[in-house]
């Protein structure tokens, strides 16, 4: 979805001419898709009373969607230096998703780091002097960048969830329409693609591994049924049409994703490796109460003795924890409590204002 917030976003035109900014405002500008977007942002952003957001917009859908982002990535070099140019002769303060920008930005910066890298690329921006102060989403990634040098102040936000679209009619309108008599297992992704989809070699968003550990708990639990929400591919479509234990629902509105999830007797984060990227996902499980079922990575750690979550060392483990959840309702609504409890500290709202703060300290 597009943010919407103070006085909305702005095209990256706007920002190539026009007078100075007000004092106090601050500069966001980067790539923004129609449709699906990073959800950090799309949360984040809107909320950031002092932020004017100059958004490139690209397509929603492939493949025009790949073309234009490649054409950004193969000329940003020449680009980039024109639009952080022009900011900076108009923002004294920037906040960057980009790390990249801070070589052509010159005053005061923070970085938010959703995605790290920690290439020797990434770390040398990073500890440039301008660069005020940076945000992480788990302090493991602050702790590697200081492992690398990386001297600036830096502050936790993890992954959050608006849980002002959690609402008890939503989610029983949605249980109407779509519950039977069943165990509800669900699994939520951007796009959900097999190995015959272009992209399915994507971890992020392959469902290979899902579907093979399905099969074993549809063995073991006849009446579960398995929710996706996401974009399905062409190839995931036709493996399971005819089929009356998957259902596909598409690309669900942000504003509708946890009222979905919320409906989950259990939930699964089924990533095959550790990416070392605080998954958004775990956040609407939390902030939608439901039970989770993981492997035990270090990306999930918040999970570890949380009483939200049944953690797994092996697919076997996985699907014994989840054939346990659906045959188990009082341990099921143990987790579920877990789950909500933490998953009230994890509203945009409250994170939002956190980091206002951050910035108000650093970009006064």
């Amino acid at each position: 979805m597009t943010p919407a917030g103070p006085g909305g976003p702005l095209p990256i035109r706007r920002l190539l001419h026009g007078p100075p900014a007000p004092p106090g405002r601050i500069l966001y500008t980067g790539v923004w898709f129609r449709g699906h977007n990073n959800p950090r942002y799309a949360e984040l952003l809107p909320r950031l009373e002092r932020l004017d957001r100059f958004l490139l917009t690209l397509a929603e859908r492939s493949p025009l969607r790949g073309v234009e982002y490649r054409a950004w990535r193969a000329t940003r070099r020449l680009t980039d230096p024109v639009i952080l140019g022009a900011g900076g002769r108009r923002y004294r303060s920037l906040l960057t998703a980009d790390n990249e920008q801070i070589a052509y930005w010159p005053g005061p910066v923070v970085s938010d780091i959703d995605d790290p890298w920690l290439t020797d690329r990434d770390v040398s921006l990073l500890a440039r002097p301008q660069v005020a102060a940076y945000v992480v989403t788990a302090e493991r990634t602050a702790r590697r960048y200081e492992e690398r040098g990386v001297e600036h102040p830096w502050y936790v936000i993890p992954q959050g969830v608006s849980l002002r679209d959690v609402t008890p009619g939503l989610v029983a309108d949605i249980a109407r329409r779509h519950r039977r008599d069943e165990v509800v297992v669900g699994y939520m992704a951007a796009f959900l693609l097999t190995r015959t989809d272009r992209g399915g070699d994507n971890d992020m968003y392959s469902v290979e591994h899902l579907l093979e550990l399905w099969e074993a708990i549809r063995a073991r639990v006849p009446r579960a049924r398995l929710w996706l929400l996401g974009d399905a591919g062409p190839g995931l479509r036709t493996r399971v049409a005819g089929r009356d234990d998957i259902v596909l629902f598409g690309r669900v509105p942000r504003s509708e994703i946890l009222a979905y999830a919320a409906n989950f007797d259990v939930a699964l984060y089924a990533r095959t490796e550790d990416r070392g990227v605080q998954a958004a996902k775990i956040a609407d499980y939390l902030g939608a109460g439901a039970p989770i079922v993981s492997y035990d990575f270090e990306v999930v750690e918040e999970l570890r003795g949380s009483g939200a979550a049944l953690l797994a060392d092996s697919p076997r483990d996985f699907v014994d924890a989840v054939a346990r959840l659906a045959e188990d309702a009082p341990l099921r609504a143990g987790l579920a409590a877990a789950s909500r409890s933490l998953g009230e500290a994890r509203d945009w709202d409250a994170l939002a204002r956190r980091y206002a703060e951050i910035l108000d300290a650093h970009l006064p």
